[in-house]
């Protein structure tokens, strides 16, 4: 009997050899039948679909010749020896046999009853006999194809496992704490760095059951630490930060960063937290900045005496012309000296003592101002500055720290302009606060220096040429200004292009 049956490699069951390509073999059936006719012709419909085919007349025989490399039984529910739904069992029970395809044959039609009893008994498929030949190549392509889509499942779970577990590897013998938080800011994981971290001190971070109000009510130290997290969850953003907490041993403190992570909503589905300790990195900072601040200190005794000593030469006259100019060189050199110890001492309250003190009084800002331009003008000959000023500009401020944040602005601007061009400065009064701007043109500021131009200890590379040679100053002008700004509740800000020039914008408010 002929039959036009389709062929395994159809479905990925390739039963011959491509060119230069060893292919795997076809799939192994062990046919199960009594009646010797019926199964020689379901063997031949199986062969002539590609299959591999062996035989088996009884329930021992099937039970003897499956084995590990069998892919699929077809089994005659009616043996001689042993029931069909029995051999099922068995060959479901055994380790060697439990993962093959059991595909039951009936020559009567089974009610739903006894084919759910035959499923439980861990048939994989029902057919009724006499089979039609298509019908059993396809149920048995099927079942196949089930089974390579269950394997190929299995070994990605597997993989998908393998990497969960190198990436709970990982998280958890990480030196640096990290915590896992669900929408709602419960915790879902912390690594063992995490738990060290809370035994420190800061434990109400890993916290797994309160809310974050819950949390920063409990312990107001880590209020900052749990409002950026309110704020990551709100706007999917990431936020940095820091705290201190209070430990037996001393108070330490962790620069800590929050990472939020969106679903396909575009909303937050998760916020990871790491953490690092930089309390030894803080002391180390803070003895630096206070050894430059008693160093400031103690260098103003032996300099105030250097320049008496001057002043007095200067005073005596009868001084040749060469003793005149040193005596003048002496003179200028200390008083650029006791600028820089001026400025390092103000560093120095400003990174401990928690910002440039002020002391506000009333005055006039545009009045200060003139005074300002003024003196740089005497000490800068043949430069021109300009200033404009707009309205009243009287309020509350310290004068003589605004006069030195004026005079680090326009010492600046001087600095990195051509010695042809103007430095402008302009004021305009409004209700609630005074606005003056310093402007100067020549190379602009690097786009990538821009956010770093108010940081501690930097100096600009973009001097023009009238100013080249050794970099003069301590690179902390502009971080002082803006400690005097803060200071006054005000703020300083920078814009910078080739085309219209660097502009430095004071904004104070009147007190």
């Amino acid at each position: 009997m002929e039959m036009d049956v389709a062929s395994p490699g159809a479905d990925g069951y390739e039963g011959r050899l491509a060119p230069h390509t060893m292919s795997p073999p076809p799939p192994l059936i062990l046919n199960v039948d009594a009646d010797a006719s019926t199964r020689a012709l379901t063997s031949r419909i199986l062969g002539l679909a590609g299959f591999q085919v062996r035989e088996a007349g009884s329930g021992a025989e099937a039970l003897a010749l499956a084995d590990e490399h069998t892919d699929l039984v077809i089994l005659e529910v009616r043996l001689p020896d042993v029931r069909g739904r029995e051999v099922c069992r068995q060959l479901k029970a055994s380790p060697r046999t439990r993962g093959m395809l059991v595909l039951q044959l009936s020559a009567q039609a089974m009610a739903p009853g006894d084919q759910a009893l035959d499923v439980r008994h861990g048939a994989d498929g029902y057919l009724a006999t006499p089979v039609d030949p298509e019908e059993l190549v396809a149920q048995v392509q099927a079942l196949l194809r089930l089974r390579r889509a269950e394997r190929e499942v299995h070994t990605l779970s597997m993989e998908v496992a393998r990497q969960r577990q190198l990436l709970d590897m990982a998280m958890a013998s990480a030196a640096d704490p990290i915590a896992l938080y669900d929408a709602t800011g419960r915790l879902l994981f912390a690594n063992q760095a995490a738990l060290v971290f809370a035994v420190r001190g800061a434990h109400d971070v890993l916290a797994p059951v309160l809310t974050l109000e819950e949390q920063e009510a409990k312990d107001p130290s880590l209020a900052p630490y749990f409002r950026l997290m309110d704020a990551a969850l709100r706007t999917g953003e990431v936020q940095r930060g820091t705290f201190t907490v209070p430990t037996p041993p001393g108070p330490r403190h962790f620069d800590f960063t929050l990472s939020p992570t969106t679903g396909a909503d575009g909303r937050v589905a998760a916020l990871m937290a790491t953490a690092r300790d930089v309390t030894q990195a803080r002391g180390e900072e803070e003895f630096r900045e206070q050894f430059i601040g008693m160093l400031g200190h103690d260098l103003r005794n032996p300099l105030n005496a250097l320049s008496m000593s001057a002043q007095q030469l200067r005073r005596k006259g009868n001084l040749d012309e060469r003793q005149t100019a040193l005596t003048e060189r002496i003179l200028t050199s200390a008083d650029r000296m006791n600028r820089m110890i001026r400025q390092l001492l103000d560093f120095a309250r400003a990174r401990l003592g928690g910002g440039v003190p002020v002391v506000p009084s009333a005055c006039d800002v545009f009045d200060i101002a003139h005074r300002t331009v003024d003196e740089m003008r005497a000490s800068h000959p043949g430069r021109k500055l300009v200033l404009e000023v707009l309205g009243q500009g009287t309020g509350a401020w310290d004068g003589d720290r605004l006069e030195q944040a004026f005079s680090n602005l326009l010492a600046n601007a001087l600095k990195y302009s051509p010695a042809d061009s103007p430095v402008r400065m302009w004021g305009e009064a409004r209700e609630r606060d005074v606005v003056l701007r310093v402007h100067n043109v020549g190379p602009p500021i690097p786009p990538e220096d821009v956010p770093h131009v108010f940081a501690a200890w930097r100096r600009g590379t973009r001097a023009v040429q009238h100013e080249s040679g050794a970099p003069s100053g301590l690179g902390l002008g502009l971080y002082i200004t803006r400690q005097i700004l803060l200071a006054h509740g005000g703020e300083v800000s920078v814009e910078s292009s080739l085309a219209s020039g660097t502009t430095f914008t004071v904004r104070l408010p009147r007190g």
